[in-house]
């Protein structure tokens, strides 16, 4: 072997290896945590849609969540909500991946207080949004 074929073979393992360590820096090693896509503001805006583009999007937090229900209750009688749109919103609830069961069993709760004679309704409604979490 000569000289050529051994440099050669050196500066090609030095370049796979300062590669490979380059790649476990961008990839693995940086936790850096995502921004969120968008800001909701539930305070200024609020209805319906403001809730919903909490729930469907998988950067909100559980103090997001927390927040956005508190806020649904508080402006409840001023929201036009019937029952399928309550819902979708259990639903969707049950279905965030940073979901608690406590905000969902105090939702449905504060649901069927509102409404008592749909109680079995939001149950199955809970129900069916932990069955398909349980899916994924």
């Amino acid at each position: 072997m000569d000289n050529t074929n051994l440099i050669f073979i050196g500066g090609s393992f030095v370049v796979v290896v300062v590669l490979f360590i380059f790649a476990l820096f961008k990839f693995v090693l940086s936790n850096k945590p995502k921004a969120k896509e968008f800001s909701i503001d539930i305070e200024n805006s609020f209805g319906l849609e403001s809730i919903m583009m909490v729930l469907d999007s998988s950067q909100s937090s559980l103090q997001d969540l927390q927040d956005a229900m508190d806020k649904l209750f508080e402006e409840y009688d001023k929201l036009d909500i019937n029952k399928q749109k309550i819902k979708s919103i259990l639903l969707a609830l049950c279905q965030h991946k940073n979901t608690e069961k406590n905000i969902i069993l105090d939702t449905q709760k504060k649901f069927q207080e509102k409404h008592p004679e749909l109680a079995m309704e939001f149950e199955r409604a809970v129900k069916r949004g932990l069955d398909a979490r349980g899916r994924r």
